[in-house]
C-alpha cells in the first residue's frame, strides 16, 4: 500500500482558525504521510520540466547553452506525474477548507499550492513583522514567568509547558538545561529544598522537564500528605483534655 493510499483513508483535517496552530501541525503530517514531495512542492513552488537548448554559433557568435521551460506537449511521463502533485495538493488543501467559505474564497484565484499555502499563513499568521512581535511578546513572558498565587504545581507546569509550545511554534527554542535551570526558579517556596537536591544530585542536562516535573509532583504530593499528618495529630493533642 503506498503512502497516498495510506493517507486517503485519514480524514482532511478540517481547517480550524480559532486552533490554527493545532491544525496546521495535523495538515502538515497529513500531506507529508500523503507524499513526502508535497513538502518540497510547498516550500518551492510546483515542478516545472525543463530542457537544455546546446550551445549554437549565429553568424559567428557563440550562444552558450541555456535551459528553458518546456511546453506541456514536450512533458515525459515522470515528469507529467511530478507536475501533477501540485494538482492534487491544491485538491488537499481546498478541501481542508471546505466549511470555511470565507478562507477557501481567499486562495481559490492562487495558481499553485504554494500560494495557498502562504496566503492562509499570511493570513493567520500575519507578517514577519507580525510574528517578531509575537516571538517578542513571548519570550518577555517566558522571562518574567512566575508562580500565580494560588496556583498547584500542575497547572503552574501546564501553564509553562503552553508557553514553551507557543514559543518553539514561533521559532524560538530552548535547551534542555535551560529549561531545566529556569522552571525550578519560579516554584514556590515548599519545592526550594527539593529543588536544591536536584541540582546537587542530577545532571540537569540528562533529565526531561516532563521527568523533573514528575520528581518535584512526588515530592509536592508527599509534602502535603505529611503536613495534613502532622496538622491531625496536633489538632488531637489540642483536644485531649488535661489531667
Amino acid at each position: 500500500m503506498t503512502s497516498m493510499q495510506k493517507s486517503s483513508s485519514i480524514k482532511i483535517p478540517t481547517f480550524d482558525k480559532e486552533n490554527y496552530n493545532v491544525w496546521k501541525r495535523k495538515i502538515m503530517l497529513f500531506i507529508k504521510a500523503a507524499n513526502p514531495l508535497y513538502l518540497g512542492i510547498l516550500q518551492n513552488g510546483p515542478f516545472v520540466p525543463r530542457k537544455e537548448i546546446e550551445a549554437s554559433t549565429v553568424d559567428g557568435v557563440l550562444i552558450p547553452a541555456y535551459w528553458v521551460n518546456k511546453r506541456p506537449s514536450e512533458f515525459l511521463e515522470p515528469e507529467k506525474e511530478k507536475v501533477a502533485l501540485d494538482d492534487y495538493l491544491q485538491l488537499i488543501i481546498l478541501d481542508a477548507l471546505t466549511l470555511d467559505k470565507a478562507m477557501r474564497g481567499n486562495v481559490i484565484g492562487c495558481s499553485s499550492a504554494k500560494d495557498m499555502w502562504n496566503k492562509i499563513e499570511l493570513l493567520c499568521e500575519g507578517s514577519e513583522e507580525v510574528k517578531d512581535n509575537q516571538r517578542q511578546i513571548l519570550i518577555s513572558q517566558y522571562e518574567a514567568f512566575m508562580e500565580k498565587s494560588g496556583e498547584d504545581l500542575t497547572t503552574m507546569f501546564e501553564r509553562f509547558n503552553k508557553l514553551m509550545t507557543e514559543l518553539q511554534i514561533h521559532g524560538k527554542y530552548y535547551d534542555r538545561k535551560e529549561l531545566n535551570v529556569k522552571f525550578p526558579l519560579t516554584l514556590p517556596e515548599h519545592l526550594e529544598h527539593k529543588v536544591i537536591a536536584i541540582r546537587e544530585g542530577r545532571n540537569l542536562n540528562n533529565i526531561s522537564l516532563e521527568t523533573l516535573y514528575g520528581v518535584l509532583k512526588s515530592y509536592e504530593l508527599e509534602f502535603f500528605q505529611k503536613r495534613a499528618i502532622l496538622a491531625g495529630s496536633r489538632g488531637k493533642m489540642a483536644n485531649m483534655p488535661a489531667n
